[in-house]
């Protein structure tokens, strides 16, 4: 019994691992933003909505993929992903638990202006110099885009 129960939950956890949609790797330069249809090209901004069945959304910042969510039925289990505007590689990281600033020194593409940091310790020093608030994703989609 102890062995049929290890194997149903070993293919769960692989089934449910094989089935995980995966991040799909912005093409600068080459791929359009889903909402605004503009080339994505500045590595700082970048996000991107992955739906539960895998099929990924590219966008040229946070407030286009907040505008294409407004516009589409968007599944509250998509992963929603941004770049990390402290790291110089910009990686993506969870939109939902970065931390943002807001500022027009950012100019990103569609000119909503705020940067995502991996964590508060990574957002502080930029946030004293501008003299902003750290922002959460709650108070981004509370903003009228």
């Amino acid at each position: 019994m102890k062995h049929n129960t290890l194997i149903f939950l070993l293919g769960f956890f692989m089934l449910q691992f094989a089935c995980s949609p995966d991040f799909e790797p912005v093409d600068y330069g080459h791929d359009a933003c889903a909402h605004c249809r503009m080339t994505i090209m500045d590595k700082r901004y970048a996000a991107e909505l992955i739906t539960p069945k895998g099929k990924a959304y590219k966008f040229d910042d946070a407030i286009c993929m907040l505008q294409y969510m407004s516009a589409n039925q968007v599944s509250p289990d998509s992963r929603l992903l941004i770049a990390d505007h402290s790291d110089a590689t910009h990686p993506f990281i969870d939109a939902r638990k970065a931390i943002y600033l807001h500022n027009p020194s950012f100019k990103t593409p569609m000119n909503g202006n705020y940067a995502a940091f991996a964590s508060e310790k990574a957002a502080v020093p930029l946030k004293d110099n501008l003299e902003q608030k750290l922002l959460h994703w709650e108070d981004l989609t509370r903003i009228n885009p």
